[in-house]
């Protein structure tokens, strides 16, 4: 490399004479720093600042570039690389994880039906970690913060949080964040013999007729959520499929429709409306919400589902979980005689994929049959006929 003189103007490049890119560029201040320039294999110019000089010699700077001319010939792009890793140095969970940010945009994009409860689960099981970079997450910061929400009692939210935190490292590598997922190959332990009678036992039940008559009754004083409980009992839906629903746009005339997005399924499914659902529908309170059943201190979702359930139970004298309900609504269906293939249907299962590409057809009669009769039959419990009222749901 010649001998470097400060330009008056402008600025000037001496370029090495052994490893082709590799030069000084001086400016008229007398700045004097390295760089490196090649052109990726179809791509345009590009180069990487090596570092100033004297803080770096020339040697260490031609050793350097000459590093990055092995990688162009091996049809790398050493300025791409470093920008992925300043973006990952800058990469922390806060940024990653924020409402409009890079993965909630992920997530859109794909069109995932349960984006918020994932971001919520993520961004409160991990809140001690959200000003860590993501490229120094261990191993072990993840594992205890899994382990945490399970020492508290919450094993349910610690599943979902695993699985989730999963994915989303997953989402991470393959985005440049990370360059391995610290979360590969873990397995939850083998469950012990207890935990495995506990998970029999919570395994969730059908509810019997006294206990569908109790459970209605009591909702009577619940306002939107005994609304909500009445429905899922005759239609099978989940809560947040039912928390979702919206008067203008998803109660047609003959119907209940539930859109793709708030589907488990990611497909839209639909329920025939009996007399009974309309009834139900009709003594819901009337709010200035767009939802059907919205909270009654937001006007939003519902929302704090355990303490609803837990003072519906004690109102009702009955130990159930909201799922029991879709489980009563699927039961009573092959009790009272429904083919097994519509009772999945009606219930909103998938079918099998071979089944599903080429069975088009929805069996709507067959589907408004099944739950007339689930209809029919938690209207004798309840004591109700046709044409009789049902007991109006207090806010």
């Amino acid at each position: 490399m010649k001998r470097a003189h400060r330009p008056k103007t402008g600025q000037d490049f001496l370029w090495d004479t052994d490893v082709k890119g590799f030069g000084l560029r001086i400016l008229p201040s007398g700045s004097r720093t390295f760089w490196y320039q090649y052109r990726p294999r179809g791509g345009k110019g590009r180069m990487v600042r090596i570092g100033a000089y004297p803080a770096i010699s020339v040697a260490k700077a031609r050793k350097i570039a000459s590093t990055y001319a092995g990688k162009v010939a091996e049809g790398g792009n050493p300025a791409a690389d470093l920008h992925a890793e300043r973006m990952r140095d800058k990469a922390t969970l806060r940024v990653l994880l924020a409402e409009s940010g890079p993965y909630s945009q992920e997530l859109e994009r794909r069109s995932v039906v349960n984006i918020k409860p994932a971001l919520s689960s993520l961004r409160r099981g991990l809140h001690g970690l959200m000003s860590k970079e993501v490229t120094y997450l261990t191993r072990r910061d993840l594992v205890a913060a899994i382990a945490a929400i399970e020492a508290d009692g919450r094993p349910g939210a610690a599943q979902d949080l695993r699985r989730f935190t999963r994915v989303f490292l997953e989402w991470c590598v393959g985005s440049g964040f990370l360059t391995a997922n610290p979360l590969a190959g873990l397995r939850r332990p083998m469950r012990s013999r207890a935990e495995r009678l506990k998970a029999a036992a919570n395994g969730g039940r059908d509810l019997s007729d006294d206990e569908i008559r109790k459970v209605w009754q009591a909702a009577g004083s619940f306002g939107a959520f005994g609304g909500l409980v009445r429905l899922a009992l005759l239609t099978g839906l989940r809560r947040g499929e039912l928390a979702q629903i919206e008067r203008a746009r998803d109660l047609l005339a003959d119907r209940i429709v539930v859109r793709p997005e708030h589907a488990k399924t990611g497909a839209q499914h639909e329920v025939p409306l009996t007399p009974l659902m309309r009834e139900v529908i009709a003594t819901a309170p009337a709010t200035a919400s767009k939802l059907l059943l919205p909270s009654p201190a937001t006007g939003g979702r519902l929302a704090g589902w355990t303490m609803w359930v837990t003072k519906l139970q004690q109102a009702s004298g009955v130990d159930f979980r909201l799922h029991d309900l879709r489980r009563t609504a699927r039961t009573l269906m092959s009790k009272l005689g429904v083919t097994e293939d519509i009772a999945e249907l009606a219930i909103g299962h998938v079918r099998a994929d071979l089944v599903a590409r080429y069975n088009k057809d929805t069996a709507w009669e067959g589907r408004r049959d099944a739950f007339t009769r689930v209809s029919d039959h938690v209207a004798t419990v309840i004591g109700a006929r046709e044409g009789a009222a049902v007991i109006p749901l207090r806010g």
